[in-house]
């Protein structure tokens, strides 16, 4: 491959953390929503296709930068998966356990004493402890089930531009050597222009970043 591909879609999501993954799975159902009312007659217009949708990961399969675990509220989840806590649902989620109480403690040396007070910003009671690769895997295949387009193992390293908006982001090349030259098998990059394009990249995102400089 000499020349750079250009591929156009409707919205592009950049990251397959516990975010992208959540809004590539409801636009997926907004869009089986809108075809099913336009079948019914509720809505007029053109029927559109979750194959719009585009999710870019730079891992090689989803959930393989997430390493940590965390405690997670389920607010957000229940809203999109509502029987993801009832471990006979076909829906059900990779939970480690349920937290049942709260405790701060300070530590010294040689002894600990516990606080009189938790704090209210450290109540976790009713929230769950997850690890985040496995949550990230199962909404993976949750959304690679509604027919979104999942691109693995490619990095956005650059913003595409379009009379200033945001028009999409360009992918890593591949097949260079340590030095950034190109090797026998250098294949360059994507061109990834959509109509929207979500940055999920996490707290230290890079695409992120360069927007709040240019912007």
């Amino acid at each position: 491959m000499s020349e750079r591909e250009s591929l156009e879609m409707d919205v592009l999501i950049v990251g397959a953390g516990p975010a992208g993954l959540a809004t590539a799975l409801r636009l997926a159902e907004l869009v089986e929503q809108h075809n099913a009312e336009i079948a019914s007659g509720k809505r007029h217009g053109k029927k559109l296709s979750t194959e719009e949708i585009y999710l870019l990961e730079k891992g090689r399969e989803i959930g393989a930068h997430l390493l940590s675990g965390a405690v997670m509220d389920p607010r957000g989840l229940r809203e999109l998966v509502p029987n993801f806590d009832q471990p006979d649902s076909p829906d059900a989620a990779p939970l480690a356990a349920r937290v049942e109480r709260d405790a701060v403690y300070f530590l010294t040396e040689r002894s600990q004493w516990q606080l009189p007070i938790t704090p209210p910003f450290l109540h976790n009671h009713g929230n769950y402890i997850v690890s985040l690769n496995r949550l990230g895997r199962w909404l993976g295949k949750k959304v690679e089930a509604k027919g979104v387009s999942v691109f693995t193992g490619f990095a956005g390293v650059e913003l595409l531009y379009d009379n200033g908006r945001v028009a999409g982001v360009r992918t890593d090349d591949k097949g260079l050597d340590r030095s950034g030259q190109r090797k026998s098998n250098f294949e360059p990059g994507y061109d990834l222009r959509a109509k929207v394009t979500v940055l999920a990249e996490g707290p230290r995102g890079s695409l992120t970043k360069q927007l709040i400089a240019r912007k």
